[in-house]
């Protein structure tokens, strides 16, 4: 099997011939021969024949004629198929004098010699590299000719749009034909390493030797616009996760038999600046795009314009180019209208599905597939790559062995988190429902919650229940309730029981005085709370979820427009979405019809007080003989977070005096979290416990 060098050497032989009748026709000229043996300072006459005997063993003719004829007869070297130059001039429909360019380009780099032979063509020792001007005077010989040549060197033609050569300096620095010409270190990795595709930031290679995990109706519709997939057309992969949009973007690069590679512009800036190197590499490998992380508004001008030149340059590619987002509207930027485009929606596996793979998964790598169901129950929006994510990522964490169930359980909350972009806090439940003290009641409705989350999975997708309830199914509640009360601890213990991660909104990074940007915000929520596999908290969302009012100035048309952009949202959710608020009062009716639950918190009874402080006195704290909780309890009423707040400050006080817990530290404490909240300590409160705190 021939070598890329040894292909590279044969081609050259035209090239070698070239240079052979540029020298000649150079030393034909009167000013040169006056020169003699100097011309060129110490590039002799000889040594540039020897250069040129040894690079392409070429014959050497001896007169014009023959020389003429042997340069025509060359062009069938130039021109042979196979091999990687031939694949390189098929790739970007590439003609014979692109290539001679090409090639004339690419031999300096192959051997110093003709390097010494440029400076002797060029007259100046220090110009030891192909210019414009000296490409053309190598390849015509005619003025006219070489003139009409140099248009194959401007910036629009295959070579230079293509960044397959490069030119320096810039455009307008210097004249054209004094420009030098260098083939791009790209191309030259690819012609003599072969490499096919290099991963770099943002340019990822995938491995699609695999079949993806992808539901069933995605599979048909791929299936159904296979005959698209040698035909110039945009492919939108939208719906679902991340992770299950690359399976099926691998499932169409497997079905077209071509490559993949993701391409991630928000780390790929560099392809926004020079859209023409990206495509460079796609059309060397032949590969399938499929770009990612596609800024939905681009504010700057210049960079929408970026955007705006890398949709154009993928249109202009043979053969479809894959675009992944949450919907057509995330990915409008790049879609454009030149040529046609298909949606391939990903939707949510079914959990038949979910334990099929993931049994699978297990079963290949030898360990027990029993956790299947369950794991799949719980995190429905596992699918495309990510089931192997986590596997491997577990595996990892636990030194190469079969990973026991809490690495699996962690990894896969980590490979389906969703991303938030700052919009939202991750917190790790602590909690547990143990930890919760609420009436008997509110437990209950708390368990409902829990027990929709974890079987809503089989009762949707299993008994058939999604034909009566087709969208929306998942589960929308709401806590209202005073501060302190558990509305927040209760969510948290809802997530730790089902073993998922929850997600506090941050409101004031959502919200925004700018108009639009605050939907903008809440539709990143949305769509990432409803792909990953968390509880998304709204907390205090009485400023998102306020009522509507009477529209008097602009203003009020905006907040109403948000409010009707959330009605319209939550409704078709399908995650676990809890808001809480102060003041049930505050929500606009239209949303609580939207709740699958409205449970409000209570402050806690005379019994739920004495079992709050006895929790939260911690138990190696050491108790002064005084210390009467059951006494506390009655006399103070606080909610559960003050609560809270007043033991660990008692216990603090108590340390720093090196003294056991006693009354006076817990009444001070209790003091101090009265005045926090704005009350009144008196004696009418304190009764004779005054003394402790009257100087506060």
């Amino acid at each position: 099997m021939r070598t890329v060098f040894e292909e590279l050497a044969r081609r050259l032989r035209r090239t070698d011939l070239l240079l052979l009748r540029a020298v000649r026709r150079q030393r034909a000229r009167p000013a040169m021969r006056a020169k003699g043996q100097f011309w060129g300072s110490v590039i002799t006459d000889d040594e540039v024949d020897a250069l040129l005997r040894a690079h392409g063993e070429i014959d050497w003719p001896e007169g014009p004629d023959a020389l003429a004829d042997a340069v025509t007869a060359s062009a069938a070297l130039r021109d042979e198929p196979g091999g990687r130059v031939h694949r390189l001039r098929q790739a970007f429909e590439l003609d014979g004098d692109d290539m001679d360019l090409l090639l004339l380009a690419v031999a300096p780099e192959i051997s110093n010699g003709y390097a010494r032979i440029f400076a002797y063509l060029n007259d100046n020792l220090n110009q030891a590299y192909l210019t414009v001007d000296l490409a053309t005077r190598v390849l015509r010989t005619h003025r006219t000719e070489r003139l009409a040549l140099q248009a194959r060197l401007m910036s629009n033609a295959p070579l230079v749009k293509n960044r397959l050569l490069l030119l320096f300096p810039n455009e307008g620095a210097e004249t054209l034909a004094s420009r030098r010409a260098h083939p791009s270190g790209r191309l030259l990795r690819w012609l003599l390493e072969e490499e096919e595709l290099p991963s770099g930031l943002g340019f990822s290679p995938m491995d699609t030797s695999r079949e993806p995990f992808i539901p069933l109706p995605t599979r048909q519709r791929i299936e159904e616009i296979r005959h698209a997939f040698d035909r110039p057309v945009t492919i939108a992969v939208i719906g679902s996760t991340v992770g299950s949009r690359e399976g099926a973007a691998m499932a169409i690069a497997r079905a077209a038999g071509r490559p993949l590679v993701r391409i991630d512009l928000e780390r790929a800036q560099q392809y926004v600046e020079q859209p023409w190197d990206l495509l460079r590499e796609l059309r060397l490998s032949r590969a399938l795009p499929y770009v990612i992380n596609v800024a939905q508004s681009q504010e700057d001008p210049q960079a929408r314009a970026g955007i705006t030149r890398l949709g154009s340059a993928l249109a202009t590619l043979q053969y479809p180019v894959l675009m992944g987002g949450t919907d057509r509207r995330a990915i409008g930027g790049l879609l454009g209208s030149e040529r046609p485009s298909l949606t391939v929606f990903v939707g949510r596996t079914t959990l038949d599905e979910r334990i099929a793979a993931w049994s699978d998964a297990f079963t290949q790598r030898g360990w027990d597939p029993a956790q299947s169901a369950e794991i799949s129950e719980r995190f429905y929006s596992v699918g495309g790559t990510t089931i192997a994510q986590v596997l491997e990522r577990a595996e990892a964490e636990c030194g190469g062995n079969e990973p026991h169930v809490e690495a699996i359980w962690d990894a896969a909350r980590e490979c389906s988190r969703p991303e938030f972009r700052g919009l939202a806090q991750h917190v790790i439940p602590k909690y547990r429902f143990e930890d919760l003290v609420v009436p008997d009641k509110i437990m209950g409705q708390l368990q409902m919650l829990k027990s929709y989350l974890s079987e809503q999975e089989n009762v949707f997708h299993r008994w058939g229940a999604i034909k009566v309830r087709p969208r929306g199914f998942g589960i929308k509640a709401l806590f209202s309730g005073g501060p302190g009360t558990g509305k927040t601890m209760a969510a948290e213990c809802i997530a730790g029981a089902l073993g998922l991660d929850m997600f506090r909104v941050d409101t004031s990074s959502v919200i925004s005085r700018w108009v639009g940007e605050t939907e903008k915000n809440l539709r990143e929520i949305f769509d990432a709370a409803e792909g990953g596999t968390a509880v998304i908290l709204f907390d205090e969302a009485d400023s998102l979820f306020g009522s509507r009012g009477e529209v008097k100035q602009a203003q009020d048309r905006f907040a109403n427009q948000e409010v009707a952009f959330l009605l319209q949202r939550l409704e078709v959710f399908e995650g676990c979405a809890i808001l809480t608020t102060n003041l049930q009062e505050n929500i606009d009716e239209a949303f609580l019809r939207r709740f699958g639950a409205v449970i409000e918190f209570p402050m806690p009874n005379v019994e739920a007080r004495r079992v709050l402080w006895h929790k939260s006195i911690p138990a190696g704290a050491p108790r002064h003989p005084d210390l009467d909780l059951d006494l506390i309890s009655r006399q103070f009423i606080l909610a559960g977070g003050n609560i809270v707040s007043s033991a660990i400050n008692a216990c603090i006080l108590a340390s720093a005096a090196r003294e056991p817990v006693g009354m006076k530290h817990v009444v001070e404490a209790v003091a101090r979290e009265m005045i926090k909240m704005g009350k009144q300590v008196s004696r009418v409160h304190f009764g004779e416990f005054y003394d402790y705190v009257q100087d506060l």
